[in-house]
């Protein structure tokens, strides 16, 4: 049998952990397959776009759309990511490059360059900041990507933006106890230890007032870095047990991170995936499409989800497959397992 590897952190893991543990579950220790969401989608292209223009040679780009107010004054730019749009419809079955969706971009991108992109008086040393922080004591892993960090030396601080394109800004809550403003501070913190770091959420989608920013106090990461690790121990000794302990069904404050307007947890619903298998009967990679470029020896198998047992607890047939990590779960009494994060 094949060695697991330490599994290591990060705030989204985190958040989601937080939230649901049979998302976690689903996604990073099973890795089904999951359906993308528009949203998302429009972000990863808006960070591409910004990472892209950083450069100098690309300044002319920047230039032609804040003073246009648009991508389409730079052909170069429009065309990427009318490209980027048509390939993810192409990829996963969604309206991506609709007019809607190409002006809303266009919004988005314009706002983002628009909000001090430079940074003036400061100095961006390492656009798209990969960190990896393991601590002995307390013990934990966390990894993560920072957007755009930049340095400020006259006053000794260093201000990390980090670019959204989700509908809804933070509550006064949720930005005091922002995971990947907390990681990000931490990050920080080792990589500019004579600087003080302020963690800038950049909203794309709200030009009126984009900006929310946040500062932690070396208490505040002191005490973070100890839920890491309390964090950390969970993730390396994760169960099926642990997976159905916390449902964000059974929580007001997340029950809409099942289904809210026409939005659905990917894991909610049943359907069918597939596997490509290597010769030695590992698990090479899964998708949602039976596209697999597949090689002598190797062969594809049909996956089946069975939805998630808060909601389909008996209304799934119990699996005749003895491999199904569900056909234990489905039909079974609803679990109370201890939540992990009741302390």
């Amino acid at each position: 049998m094949k060695e697991e590897r330490e599994r290591i952190l990060s705030a989204s893991r985190i958040k989601t952990l937080e939230t649901c543990t049979w998302s976690y579950w689903c996604n990073y220790h099973l890795k089904i397959p999951q359906r993308q969401n528009e949203g998302a989608l429009r972000g990863t292209i808006c960070h591409l776009i910004f990472e892209i223009l950083l450069a100098d040679k690309h300044r002319l780009h920047y230039d032609a759309i804040v003073l246009g107010g648009s991508i389409a004054c730079s052909p170069s730019v429009a065309r990427l990511v009318l490209t980027k749009l048509k390939r993810d419809r192409i990829k996963h079955d969604l309206p991506m490059d609709s007019q809607v969706n190409y002006d809303l971009m266009d919004k988005m991108i314009v706002l983002g360059l628009s909000h001090d992109y430079m940074c003036k008086g400061g100095r961006i040393d390492k656009p798209e900041y990969e960190f990896l922080i393991e601590n002995s004591s307390p013990k934990y892993k966390i990894r993560g990507f920072i957007d755009k960090p930049a340095v400020y030396d006259k006053t000794k601080t260093v201000k990390i933006i980090d670019y959204k394109s989700s509908k809804n800004k933070f509550s006064k809550k949720e930005l005091s106890s922002s995971m990947q403003g907390m990681a990000y501070s931490l990050a920080a913190k080792r990589e500019w230890p004579d600087y003080k770091p302020t963690v800038e959420f950049l909203f794309l989608r709200h030009p009126r007032s984009p900006s929310q920013t946040v500062e932690f106090s070396d208490e505040d990461l002191e005490g973070f870095e100890y839920y890491l690790e309390h964090c950390f121990s969970i993730i390396n000794n994760y169960t099926e047990k642990v997976a159905v302990s916390r449902f964000a069904a059974d929580h007001d404050e997340d029950k809409w991170m099942c289904k809210i307007g026409s939005w659905k947890c990917p894991y909610l619903e049943p359907y069918n995936y597939y596997s490509l298998i290597g010769e030695d009967g590992e698990v090479i990679s899964k998708s949602l499409k039976e596209d697999f470029d597949v090689k002598d020896g190797q062969k594809v198998e049909t996956g089946r989800y069975n939805g998630c047992p808060r909601h389909f607890i008996q209304r799934e047939p119990r699996s005749t497959n003895s491999s199904d990590p569900f056909s234990d779960i489905t039909n079974k009494e609803e679990p109370s397992f201890k939540d992990p994060f009741s302390f």
